[in-house]
């Protein structure tokens, strides 16, 4: 029997890990990337050191291990690969492809932790690598040229640190434990970020209630709450079903972004958004 709470939780958590994409979009039209990313995992940090080191999210030890530090550095740079690449392809394309990480854990764990591959799993990633295909070309010959096909590359590069970060802290939630690990990765993730802040020295940068806005609700909805509320969902739910928080997380953001950017579909886009929220599926659900 599933705990009704814990289920619960993990819908909270995907439905608030989904609004991260389009919110992104929003606010990037106010702060520059880098500078835009770095506000978000300060404030998180904070909320966290001041909030939560009580509940188990700190702890300072974890700091010594070079393991941290390493995770932390290939989540940093995934995040500068998204903002950087969500300036400039559509926040549907970027919920989309984000969500193909899913389906590269799967690899990922063949090759680093040498884990058995089943039938499923390995018709999920066929399927979601043939829906970017689909997804990122609109049925069109492709411009190497077009900035959005650039966007769309950083963001595939995104896919590939958070399938990364998910098999580089396998060990360290193990021994460690999920809530002292996550809130590690975020500490480490904000002070590998700071130095990235001076790239952004020219751009136009408009600090508006609005745009403190989107800052505040990614990193209390969108970064503390939606690991909150997963964290506290993992207590009581298995792996297998918490992984529902994948599709609901891709379902959210990509209706979101149509709504609120009326964000271009046609036949092909439709059918590569289909296949790959099939593959996720596929690859999440398996045993």
């Amino acid at each position: 029997m599933v705990d009704r709470r814990a289920l619960g939780a993990t819908i909270l958590a995907g439905l608030l890990f989904g609004t991260s994409v389009p919110v992104i979009k929003l606010g990037l039209n106010f702060i520059p990337p880098d500078t835009f990313v770095t506000l978000r995992f300060s404030f998180a940090s904070a909320l966290i050191v001041l909030l939560l080191q009580g509940r188990g999210w700190v702890q300072w030890s974890l700091f010594r291990s070079r393991q941290i530090w390493i995770v932390g550095f290939v989540n940093a740079l995934g995040y500068v690969l998204q903002f950087q690449g969500q300036l400039v392809t559509s926040s549907s394309n970027a919920a989309l492809i984000i969500s193909t990480a899913a389906l590269m854990i799967p690899i990922l764990s063949l090759v680093y932790l040498h884990e058995k591959v089943g039938m499923r799993k390995v018709a999920g990633v066929l399927s979601g690598f043939i829906g970017i295909v689909f997804l990122v070309t609109r049925g069109q010959a492709v411009s190497l040229e077009s900035s959005e096909l650039l966007g769309d590359f950083l963001i595939l590069g995104t896919a590939v640190t958070i399938a990364l970060v998910f098999v580089l802290s396998k060990d360290l939630v193990e021994s460690k434990g999920g809530r002292p690990v996550t809130g590690g990765i975020i500490l480490a993730t904000t002070l590998l970020l700071l130095p990235t802040v001076p790239f952004d020295r020219g751009a136009s940068i408009n600090l508006a209630p609005v745009a403190w806005l989107y800052v505040v609700f990614l990193a209390v909805f969108a970064t503390v709450g939606a690991y909150y509320f997963f964290m506290k969902g993992l207590e009581s739910v298995s792996p297998t079903v918490s992984s529902i928080i994948l599709p609901i997380e891709v379902i959210v953001a990509v209706t979101l972004s149509v709504i609120i950017f009326s964000d271009p579909f046609n036949l092909y886009s439709g059918t590569g958004a289909f296949l790959i929220i099939a593959g996720v599926v596929l690859v999440s659900s398996a045993a």
